[in-house]
């Protein structure tokens, strides 16, 4: 199963889209989680046929900032769990069954508590392997980030303790380490983290950034 996630910043223009599809020919995902799409329910629909999904999940956007969407094939059994301005939380049943959370990640540091709580929410909830991915809007380490003041250590401790309690580890990447930029600011904001009982399904999987 191929998975894509990916934080598109808006999807209200056709050069955006194009770029996706784009992506999606190339990939060939059987579920795609995208985060901030600026997307209404209909926008997210009319994307959903362009694309050749037959199932989606969305958490609507005000039209001007957030917006989550899952969507997936036919062949894929999935079932909602939980929908939030932070994540999808799904499960998988597959030809095996495991839980899929797509995350978007508290963007204002003044707020980023909110993303670490729903995070062990969720884990206090789960007993199966697990698989969370998406822009977590944070750093581990500052050598994930280039450019700029480095990250104050008390921030991507908290991020550390959060997935420390949930007992979910970095999958690692292959390609890029840097999945965002501006100006010459570049950081790691986007990966997957699992634990120990979806490596035990999944050991040969791997995250390419690309």
């Amino acid at each position: 199963m191929k998975i894509l996630a990916w934080n598109c910043r808006g999807l209200g223009n056709a050069r955006a889209v194009r770029a996706l599809l784009d992506i999606q020919r190339q990939i060939k995902p059987d579920v795609m989680f995208l985060s901030e799409t600026h997307l209404g329910k209909n926008k997210a629909e009319k994307l959903q046929r362009r694309m050749g999904f037959d199932q989606l999940i969305i958490d609507e956007s005000d039209g001007r900032s957030r917006g989550l969407l899952l969507m997936w094939r036919k062949e894929i059994s999935v079932q909602k769990q939980g929908v939030t301005n932070n994540y999808i939380d799904v499960i998988i049943n597959d030809e095996t069954t495991w839980r899929l959370t797509g995350i978007y990640g508290e963007p204002n540091w003044d707020q980023k508590e909110k993303t670490w709580e729903a995070i062990r929410t969720l884990h206090e909830n789960m007993s199966m392997a697990w698989l969370a991915l998406g822009d977590f809007n944070e750093i581990l380490f500052n050598y994930e980030k280039e450019g700029g003041r480095p990250r104050p250590q008390n921030q991507m401790q908290d991020f550390h303790d959060a997935l420390s309690d949930c007992e979910l580890l970095d999958m690692g990447y292959i390609g890029d380490m840097f999945t965002w930029q501006r100006g010459k600011i570049r950081e790691r904001l986007d990966r997957g983290v699992v634990n120990s009982q979806w490596y035990g399904l999944f050991p040969n999987a791997r995250l390419i950034n690309s």
